[in-house]
């Protein structure tokens, strides 16, 4: 076990450390990170909607008084303002992580960081704007302003920095005196180079119009190309359908603990990878789920409709207690640990752990490079995904539809966020039951070792 470990240690970790700090990777994860408030925004105003306020909400279906004069009251006044919130939050999304991933990349390499968040926004409203004589793409515009646009918005927040860095090296700008205010100097500093970089967008979109692209009609019959429209159909497409298959979801659950069990934050170093994908697929849902639409389907952008496995699935049904299924854990050490300070952490973790916060259990047992916790931690993840998986795919749980704080207690996490699907809940509960046996027998190895160097000592 030792010698595993070691190998771990000398070809997997600094292959992960190198890529969490890789400064482009860094600007993705902490860019949909400072989207968060925007979109729990948008998600509670959704949830509150879906479960309370609209008159085909949940409790309204469930009480049967859609009809009532408190239900006209809320459909009149109360619904129509927290359906007002998405425009703002879910639907501009695309917009508003273009802006934050070129405003951290700037920060990075010392530059003007809001003027090059500016300019990239303007380079992505270039990239799917019209002529106003234009009417056929119209619709298009507000699509990608939302989720529909990551893929396009991770592209500019990248690169429309560095173009724009080139240009500000080369001392291509216009010069002050230094009376003038630093403000007014830093915006015009900014003129020629962004000038130029709205100029190379437009250029480049102009030539997309000109490239013939075959097999887009079906979808988007005789509008202009976009890069928005091929980013779509030759990438987002193919990647949701990829994202519904047990493979991806299989492979990031057993790295995320992995990298944990070596006091790496699996999830943050994934975030770059999973978030485009799956977190853009929980905001897809979210949006479907309020025009009406119910059915699940394995490629939910093509056939618009839900999205069976999203980012919220390891939430609700995968990370009880956080990255590991650690409350399980901690429940088995209450019950059955006869180590005298494993006890102790666990009982000062359990409160922490019921909110999903595992920090306490993985530093103070420690499970971060202990050999006893290793199998249990790392192969009860991709168990408990597969289930769910599974469960989800068949429709016995409900798909994710709310997006919950991922502080919410297991199973009322699941339940909330599927809008009380009773199949995500009794899914939610086996996986704890499951997660709870799986670490029990390591419990009593823990045991067993604590014993034995007790006696060498």
């Amino acid at each position: 076990m030792d010698n595993i470990i070691q190998f771990f240690e000398d070809k997997l970790v600094p292959i992960a450390a190198k890529i969490g700090n890789q400064r482009h990777l860094v600007a993705i994860r902490d860019g949909f990170a400072a989207l968060m408030p925007l979109v729990m925004a948008g998600a509670i105003a959704l949830l509150l909607n879906n479960v309370v306020f609209s008159p085909t909400s949940l409790i309204a279906e469930l009480t049967g008084a859609g009809e009532s004069g408190l239900y006209q009251f809320f459909g009149t006044y109360i619904s129509p303002i927290l359906g007002s919130i998405d425009a703002g939050t879910l639907s501009m999304l695309g917009l508003a992580l273009t802006f934050a991933i070129a405003y951290l990349r700037a920060q990075a390499e010392d530059q003007d960081a809001l003027i090059t968040g500016t300019i990239a926004m303007g380079a992505y409203i270039i990239l799917g704007a019209l002529s106003r004589k234009n009417t056929v793409v119209a619709p298009w515009v507000g699509h990608y302003l939302g989720s529909q646009g990551v893929f396009v918005a991770l592209l500019v927040g990248l690169i429309v920095p560095a173009i724009y860095f080139g240009i500000v090296n080369k001392n291509w700008t216009i010069k002050m005196p230094d009376t003038v205010p630093p403000a007014v100097s830093r915006g015009f500093m900014g003129i020629i180079p962004g000038t130029l970089v709205l100029v190379i967008i437009a250029a480049f979109k102009f030539l997309l119009v000109k490239i013939p692209f075959s097999g887009m009609e079906t979808m988007f019959g005789d509008a202009p190309t976009t890069v928005f429209m091929i980013f779509e159909y030759y990438i987002a497409l193919p990647f949701s359908s990829i994202s519904q298959g047990p493979v991806l979801v299989l492979i990031i659950s057993t790295l995320v603990p992995l990298l944990w069990f070596f006091g790496l934050h699996g999830a943050n170093l994934l975030a770059a990878v999973t978030s485009p994908i799956y977190g853009n697929l929980q905001n897809h849902n979210l949006q479907a789920y309020e025009q009406g639409i119910r059915e699940i389907s394995a490629n939910p952008l093509a056939d618009n409709k839900l999205a069976f496995w999203v980012s919220g699935s390891w939430d609700a049904y995968v990370y009880h207690g956080g990255s590991g299924a650690t409350l399980p854990l901690i429940i088995a050490i209450l019950l059955f640990s006869k180590v005298r300070d494993q006890k102790e952490v666990a009982r000062l973790s359990l409160a922490p752990g019921i909110f999903m916060i595992n920090e306490p259990v993985l530093f103070g047992i420690p499970i971060v490079l202990n050999p006893i916790y290793l199998i249990p931690f790392v192969i009860n993840q991709p168990i408990l995904a597969m289930i769910a998986f599974y469960a989800s795919k068949t429709g016995f749980a409900g798909p994710i539809v709310n997006s919950i704080p991922w502080t919410t207690p297991p199973i009322l996490n699941a339940l909330l966020a599927t809008n009380f699907s009773w199949g995500a809940g009794l899914i939610a509960t086996l996986n704890l039951v499951i997660a709870f046996a799986i670490y029990v027998p390591f419990v009593f190895v823990a045991n067993s070792a604590d014993s034995k160097i007790n006696k060498e000592a």
